[in-house]
């Protein structure tokens, strides 16, 4: 007996034939919107098993034939969401969810845009492919980058080829979008959404780490967020994980569900159904408990991996006066090979909210010293451990 197996939340318009092999209507909770199942193109229906896991139980959803199948369904892990139902606007929203943290994201996107020339564009029914391609290539490189900082290995990346493959269309079908930061030309935080209806599904995001410092998640968040309520979508949905940043972000939370069909009286459905079923419910209790996080740390200890994440050379700024740098080398700021890091010249435009282009980078070979300096501050940088 075939095997069909969806993620419905991530394989909705890229597996639509098993999916409309089931069910005739997926739609939004509120019933007001459009049937995501296209039955254009639909074989006829076999007695295969199907396994669809990642099923909000926010989706309105019916099923063709529930007289001649069985339908058995887990409780899995618990998602986030925004719903924008009562509110006109992004600051209006943080106003009443969470004021502190609407101050601090404020705060942080004018320092952002203080710093660099910042552009936000979102790619929505229409990019080329050869954008896409680098686009796509710049966040793969961030996601990797990303996790070998961590000192872990990403699901994202385990998916990549899948979503590679198919996002060009389903971006240019107006049923993806791509949101970007860009500072001048060079991207420097993504967010890969599903566009659902009304619904947007933020799935995969990342940042460039250079620019750690500038809380560039949450500036994409508010960014996606406004775009939502100005184009008058009901909900932002942030998937599974249980992660502090969506607790305080979300204003509702809800239940993924795995869902098994199969031939009422099959006893190699019964029997999958059961398995595969348990196997999920008891991976997102362990999940909810931490047991999965203490596994881990449990694995890297045991394969000698570092326990906290790979941070790289440490730095510091100290005061000094603008004099200093009349006997230095001056450093072009912006060459390929700069012997300082673009994460540390990024730092001191965070601490002292200087333009990238006003900052100049100074050296003495005499002291081994580098001064970086702007319009209103000038720096020492001092390195660990040499110079701590």
């Amino acid at each position: 007996m075939k095997k069909e197996s969806v993620s419905l939340f991530t394989d909705l318009f890229i597996k639509q034939e098993p999916i409309s092999q089931v069910y005739s209507n997926i739609e939004l909770s509120d019933g007001q919107g459009n049937n995501l199942v296209d039955h254009s193109n639909t074989s006829d229906k076999n007695k295969n098993i199907y396994s669809f896991s990642h099923v909000p139980d926010h989706l309105k959803i019916n099923v063709f034939d529930s007289e001649s199948l069985t339908e058995r369904i887990f409780p899995t892990v618990k998602g986030h969401a925004i719903r924008l139902d009562d509110y006109s606007s992004a600051d209006a929203y943080l106003r009443h969810q969470n004021k502190k943290q609407r101050e601090n994201i404020n705060r942080a996107r004018r320092r952002l845009e203080t710093c660099f020339d910042i552009q936000y564009k979102l790619f929505h029914h229409q990019i080329e492919e050869t954008e896409y391609q680098f686009l796509m290539d710049r966040l793969r490189s961030m996601i990797v980058q990303r996790f070998e900082q961590r000192g872990q290995k990403s699901s994202t990346l385990a998916i990549w080829d899948k979503v590679y493959a198919t996002s060009f269309d389903l971006i240019n079908q107006g049923k993806a979008s791509l949101f970007v930061v860009y500072d001048k030309d060079l991207p420097i935080a993504f967010s890969f959404n599903y566009i659902y209806d009304r619904l947007l599904f933020g799935y995969i995001s990342s940042y460039d780490l250079d620019y750690g410092k500038f809380s560039l998640g949450q500036i994409v968040i508010y960014k996606l967020l406004e775009w939502c309520m100005d184009n008058q979508f009901i909900q932002y949905d942030m998937g599974w994980g249980d992660l502090d940043y969506k607790k305080w972000w979300c204003n509702t939370s809800y239940r993924f569900n795995h869902h098994f069909y199969y031939p009422k009286y099959s006893i190699p459905g019964f029997l999958y159904a059961q398995f595969k079923g348990n196997r999920s419910r008891i991976l997102a209790f362990l999940i909810a408990k931490g047991v999965n996080t203490q596994v881990n740390k449990i694995k890297r200890k045991l394969k000698g991996q570092p326990m906290k994440p790979h941070l790289g050379p440490q730095h510091r700024f100290k005061d000094v006066d603008s004099s200093q740098t009349e006997a230095m080398e001056e450093i072009k700021v912006h060459h390929e090979q700069l012997s300082v890091s673009k994460k540390v010249i990024n730092d001191f435009l965070f601490t002292t909210q200087e333009h990238s282009d006003d900052v100049s980078l100074y050296y003495s070979a005499a002291k081994n010293q580098y001064i970086l300096k702007g319009k209103k501050k000038t720096k020492s940088i001092l390195f660990n451990p040499t110079n701590h």
